[in-house]
């Protein structure tokens, strides 16, 4: 990218501190997830529903073995057999649009162990489109590297910066310059990549 196109990308990153914080949770359901005592299953509860919500559950591969809608609901009741599985590690999802809580599940041959410790966070982008800008909000759980990259409908690279060791980020990019067309933007963390589309017309 030449140094007229940079021109038109550059903003500061704004740290929002602990009002982002409390931003990034509101929203969000409260998960209990507990072992059945002296079976292989395990209750999940889902309280407070606001939204569609996935509940996902995954082996150590990635195989999805259950995927269920809340659709709607303000309250979801699961009770997760898990007889039939081998001993293991697995993974429990819930995603709503702004985050997903993934919850590790071992199960050995007798019982199912969850740690609600080792329960990790992630943040979906917030990203907008409009009036020749894009606005991007990010709440990225743990401080590292976030990279942005604009492609433009051939998958060519318009624009890309790494933002270095950051938590909370805002950006706002200046599309004026960019020719009519389709592109997609890319948010990628450590954990996960996140994909936009946008017109600029």
């Amino acid at each position: 990218m030449n140094a007229a196109m940079k021109k038109f990308f550059q903003l500061s990153v704004i740290i929002l501190g602990l009002a982002g914080t409390a931003m990034a949770n509101s929203g969000f359901p409260a998960i209990d997830l507990k072992p059945v005592p002296t079976e292989k299953k395990a209750a999940l509860s889902l309280d407070g529903l606001k939204e569609n919500t996935t509940v996902i559950l995954q082996d150590e591969y990635g195989a999805v073995l259950l995927r269920e809608e809340t659709k709607g609901n303000t309250t979801y009741a699961k009770l997760l057999n898990l007889g039939n599985l081998p001993a293991g590690n697995y993974y429990l999802r819930v995603v709503t649009s702004l985050k997903e809580v993934v919850q590790p599940i071992v199960l050995t041959e007798k019982e199912v162990v969850i740690n609600p410790n080792r329960q990790r966070e992630f943040f979906a982008p917030v990203i907008k489109a409009q009036d020749g800008r894009l606005d991007i909000s990010l709440f990225n759980s743990r401080l590292s590297d976030v990279e942005i990259t604009i492609l433009d409908d051939r998958d060519n690279a318009a624009f890309s910066e790494t933002l270095q060791n950051v938590v909370i980020v805002q950006k706002r990019y200046d599309l004026s310059q960019l020719r009519w067309g389709a592109y997609t933007v890319q948010v990628r963390t450590p954990e996960k990549l996140y994909q936009h589309q946008f017109f600029v017309r």
